[in-house]
C-alpha cells in the first residue's frame, strides 16, 4: 500500500491511498483539473479510484468531489450525520453513488474503513483509519482538540497524517484575521495548533507509531519549517528524538507530498 497527500492546506486537501489493484481518495478539496493532473503524475487512472471518502463539508475538502463523481461515476462516502448538509453542496449525483455509513467499520474492496467523529464546526466531521492486510494508516485533520479517546484511534498506525494547522502567536498577530475568526480557529471546534499537534505526537511515539506527516498547515499562520521545528523541539523536550524514535515529515500545500510505502 502507498499513501501520499495530493494537496494539504487551508485552501485544499486530498489524500491518495493505493495498491497495485485499487485506489481510494480521502477528500477532493481541489478542482477536477488539478486532481486529474496530479493523478496523471502518479500514473493513476481516475477510473481506477473506487471511492472518495469525505471528512466533512467545508469547500477545502469537497471542492472537486461532485465533478469527479459525475465524470468518472465514482462512489462518494460520507457519515450519515453529515449527509443532509453535505449532499446539496456536491451538485447532482447519482443516488447509487452517494453512500452513507454509520459508526461501524465497512469495506471498500481490499480496504477496511473505520471512521471516528472529531470536533469541528460542522454538523459532522470524521477522521479515518484505513486498513489493508492488517496495516493501518490514519488521517486526522480539522479538529479543535484531540482527547485521549480520539488519539487512541491512531495507535499502531504505520503512518498518521495529522493536522498542524497554525502557530498560535502568528495567528493572534495576523492583522488580516478578525477577532471572531481567530477565536474560531483557536476554539474547541477549530484546528490543532503546532503545539497541540506535538502533544499528540508524543503520545503516538509511545504507542507504536513511527511516522507522522504534518498536514493542513495554514498558509497565513504557519510555515512548514515553523511547524516542523516546533514539533521537533517539543518532542526533544519530552525525551523523544525525531528521526530516531519517530519520523516527522511535512505535507506539501499544493504539491504531491512524500510517497510512503506500507509493507
Amino acid at each position: 500500500m502507498r499513501v501520499c497527500t495530493l494537496a494539504s492546506s487551508s485552501k485544499g486537501n486530498s489524500t491518495l491511498i493505493y495498491t497495485v489493484s485499487g485506489a481510494i481518495l480521502v477528500d477532493i478539496g481541489i478542482t477536477l483539473a488539478e486532481i486529474e493532473k496530479k493523478l496523471a503524475k502518479l500514473r493513476i487512472e481516475p477510473e481506477k479510484i473506487s471511492a472518495v471518502l469525505i471528512t466533512h463539508e467545508h469547500s477545502d475538502h469537497i471542492k472537486g468531489v461532485g465533478a469527479f463523481s459525475r465524470k468518472y461515476n465514482t462512489k462518494i462516502y460520507c457519515h450519515i450525520d453529515a449527509a443532509t448538509t453535505l449532499r446539496p453542496k456536491l451538485g447532482k449525483l447519482k443516488d447509487e453513488n452517494f453512500v452513507c455509513f454509520s459508526d461501524f467499520p465497512f469495506e471498500i474492496n481490499e480496504f477496511k474503513i473505520q471512521a471516528f467523529k472529531i470536533p469541528h464546526d460542522v454538523p459532522c466531521c470524521v477522521g479515518y483509519n484505513i486498513f489493508w492486510n492488517e496495516r493501518k494508516v490514519s488521517i486526522l485533520t480539522d479538529l479543535g482538540y484531540a482527547d485521549e479517546n480520539i488519539v487512541s484511534y491512531l495507535y499502531n498506525s504505520k503512518i498518521v497524517i495529522l493536522e498542524s494547522n497554525h502557530d498560535e502567536k502568528k495567528l493572534l498577530n495576523n492583522p488580516k484575521y478578525s477577532f471572531m475568526l481567530k477565536q474560531r480557529i483557536l476554539g474547541k471546534q477549530g484546528h490543532l495548533s503546532n503545539i497541540a499537534c506535538a502533544k499528540v505526537i508524543c503520545d503516538l511515539a509511545m504507542n507504536n507509531v513511527t511516522q507522522v506527516l504534518l498536514a493542513h498547515l495554514s498558509e497565513e499562520n504557519n510555515t512548514p519549517q515553523l511547524s516542523y521545528n516546533t514539533v521537533c523541539e517539543y518532542l526533544l523536550a519530552c525525551g523523544i528524538e525525531p528521526g530516531v524514535n519517530i519520523k516527522i515529515d511535512v505535507a506539501g500545500a499544493n504539491t504531491i507530498g512524500p510517497i510512503f510505502h506500507i509493507k
